[in-house]
């Protein structure tokens, strides 16, 4: 069946790029999280990009796997200005951060860039 109607399309690529993010932010890789999931990657990626819509069932599954509630992906719908990009360079420089920051293991590393960042931060 086919996908006349812009706005459901618009709210496929929403809740897709919701997930991308939050998978990312998580430190996911594309293939764990399908496998958890029990989907292909590009399956996944599909979801990702509002190719193909996503079943509640499936909905709540990913939202499992992520450890969030199925209205984190909604939240912010109403207001989503569908004319910029999904994620921007800025965001992604975020995520990336976040998921090198889960990386380190050691907690005195962490508390350390921690206050560095708070540092900079007062400096800008």
């Amino acid at each position: 069946m086919a996908r006349k109607n812009d706005y459901i399309i618009e709210v496929d690529k929403y809740i897709g790029g919701r997930i991308y993010s939050l998978r990312l932010a998580q430190g996911f890789s594309r293939q764990q999280l399908s496998k958890i999931i029990g989907v292909t990657h590009q399956q996944l990626q599909k979801y990702e990009k509002g190719t193909n819509r996503i079943s509640v069932g499936r909905l709540v599954l990913i939202a499992k796997a992520l450890s969030t509630d199925t209205s984190y992906f909604y939240e912010g719908l109403e207001a989503a200005d569908n004319s910029e990009p999904m994620v921007t360079q800025h965001q992604r420089m975020c995520i990336e951060v976040s998921r090198n920051f889960m990386k380190i293991e050691n907690s005195d590393h962490q508390t350390a860039v921690n206050t560095l960042i708070k540092s900079l931060s007062k400096i800008a």
